[in-house]
């Protein structure tokens, strides 16, 4: 009850806070403007506008970069030296996983793969193949949920069942947790500390989820924007509900011109385990 109330008043802290800045930028704007010109209802909606603004920028920022200290949540790692690491989310498919896993295969490098605990049921032999290959595995829960919209045994059911599937399919306990999406709260992050699973986020999206996504641009995104301590977002998976959907063919096509050009910027794959020590 304690730590409900406390999360409403930071709410309401954050709300109150930006509607007061976005009324006092309104009011700058109304003083630098003639006054006729600027009525009241304009500096009420204004302010409206501005706060809900910067509630969303405040959200976005804090998902994907936080504020403060989050030892229990990795994004990246400044002290990885030239140390970069590839992660995969929402398969295993069998459109694309064997495909990405050819690809990593020739080019001698490891990946992390964040199962979906559905199509660990529906592709086993393919789960079991990554992990007979080297690659590592996470939980990215069993139906790809919006986990801040789930109900508390809702949440606890999607990541225990997705560990026990991993666990029944390939032997291995994943020790990654990822939340779909990259959207988490306090029960998650408490969820994994119980069970021992570390939230993993990451520092740099290819985009390759969009609709329009091309080999050309995937590639030139990873590429322009990298560095050493990175955590790369990539998909090997289309199907997110009861269809393959989106098609993740510029990935497979991108992966291998992005291994090679990470090697020449001097860039080292690794295993997420060597890169968080």
């Amino acid at each position: 009850m304690f730590g409900l109330l406390s999360r409403v008043l930071i709410v309401l802290m954050f709300v109150t806070g930006a509607i007061v800045i976005g009324y006092a930028l309104t009011r700058l704007i109304a003083y630098i403007i003639p006054y006729p010109l600027i009525s009241e209802v304009f500096l009420w909606s204004g302010a409206v506008v501005l706060a809900a603004i910067m509630l969303l920028g405040m959200a976005y920022s804090y998902v994907y970069k936080g504020f403060g200290a989050q030892a229990d949540i990795t994004r990246s790692s400044s002290a990885a030296g030239n140390k970069v690491v590839l992660t995969f989310d929402d398969g295993p498919s069998r459109n694309y996983t064997p495909e990405i896993l050819k690809v990593l295969a020739e080019k001698g490098v490891p990946a992390t793969f964040f199962l979906v605990g559905k199509h660990v049921e529906e592709y086993p032999d393919i789960a079991r193949q990554i992990v007979e290959e080297g690659h590592e595995v996470g939980n990215h829960t069993y139906g790809h949920i919006t986990v801040p919209n789930s109900a508390p045994p809702q949440l606890t059911a999607q990541i225990v069942r997705t560990n026990l599937i991993i666990l029944q399919q390939t032997g291995t306990f994943p020790p990654y947790l990822r939340p779909p999406r990259g959207l988490y709260d306090m029960r998650m992050r408490r969820i994994a500390k119980l069970l021992g699973q570390e939230l993993i986020l990451w520092s740099l999206s290819s985009q390759d989820w969009h609709p329009r996504a091309t080999t050309r641009g995937v590639i030139r995104r990873v590429l322009d924007r990298v560095t050493a301590g990175d955590i790369i977002l990539f998909h090997d998976s289309g199907s997110l509900l009861n269809s393959e959907g989106s098609s993740r063919r510029p990935t497979v096509e991108a992966l291998g011109p992005i291994i090679d050009g990470l090697r020449e910027k001097g860039l080292e794959i690794v295993r997420l385990e060597e890169f968080i020590g």
